[in-house]
């Protein structure tokens, strides 16, 4: 058998080990032969997980790797609860998500029964102003325009720290605006930027052309959009905003 057929043949084994997990109605319930594709032995085990367990997690959640979440496969600075499995010394997406645990109490996987900025504090700690040593947070205010549409779940992860009316991730909220804490910028969220470059297409650039660290939900503006806490620029925007860059990113007028 040549190299390319074995390749090709693993590959239709790993979507097709995809299909089945993403078909079932209960996420996470794996058949026997599927313990391959996180473990290194069918038996299983915290022991025998793959080094690349983040691919391993991808074959199932692609799109995951555009989230806005947390980063993978890097060694942490600082000390991580053994609760918390590293592999390898790095911390992946199993670090804080079991994907076996059926706990109601536990949302999404995550590996105690918190979530949030409580979940958060398992590993970081905060300053005396109460902000994640992530990211100092600044307060604003959110008001919803349209309770019929609802916002994306990295805004309601980002309300839910910068927003005192914010107290759950599962609460519904609809699209609105965020006002800024200087009291002078607003912005529309979980508004469709596609349907407004449709209505006035000389005053935003078209959705096809944006910047590519501009990220949509569903067509949708979100907080990700323009804020990302991992991009290492000031006040955590995707794109620098020097002579307003990350404003014209979209607007053209």
């Amino acid at each position: 058998m040549s190299r390319r057929i074995v390749i090709f043949s693993l590959l239709t084994l790993a979507v097709s080990a995809a299909a089945l997990v993403l078909s079932s109605q209960k996420p996470h319930q794996f058949s026997a032969d599927q313990c391959l594709i996180c473990h290194t032995d069918a038996k299983g085990g915290d022991d025998d997980l793959r080094s690349d367990i983040t691919e391993a997690c991808a074959t199932c959640h692609p799109t995951l790797r555009n989230y806005q979440a947390h980063p993978t496969d890097i060694i942490p600075r600082i000390p991580i609860p053994a609760d918390m499995l590293l592999i390898n010394g790095r911390l992946t997406c199993i670090t804080c998500h079991d994907v076996h645990d059926k706990s109601e109490h536990h949302r999404n996987f995550l590996r105690r029964g918190v979530s949030g900025k409580p979940f958060c504090l398992i590993c970081h700690d905060v300053d005396a102003e109460g902000h994640l040593f992530i990211g100092t947070t600044h307060n604003g205010n959110y008001k919803v325009s349209d309770p019929t549409s609802q916002i994306d779940s990295t805004t309601l992860l980002c309300l839910e720290c910068h927003s005192d009316r914010i107290d759950a991730l599962d609460k519904g909220l609809g699209a609105g605006t965020w006002s800024h804490s200087d009291g002078r910028s607003e912005h529309p969220v979980g508004v469709s930027y596609e349907e407004a470059y449709r209505k006035h297409p000389r005053a935003y650039v078209p959705p096809g052309m944006l910047n590519k660290g501009l990220e949509l939900y569903d067509g949708k503006i979100g907080c990700g959009t323009c804020h990302n806490p991992y991009t290492g620029k000031k006040n955590m925007l995707t794109v620098g905003n020097k002579h307003s860059t990350l404003c014209f990113a979209c607007h053209i007028t």
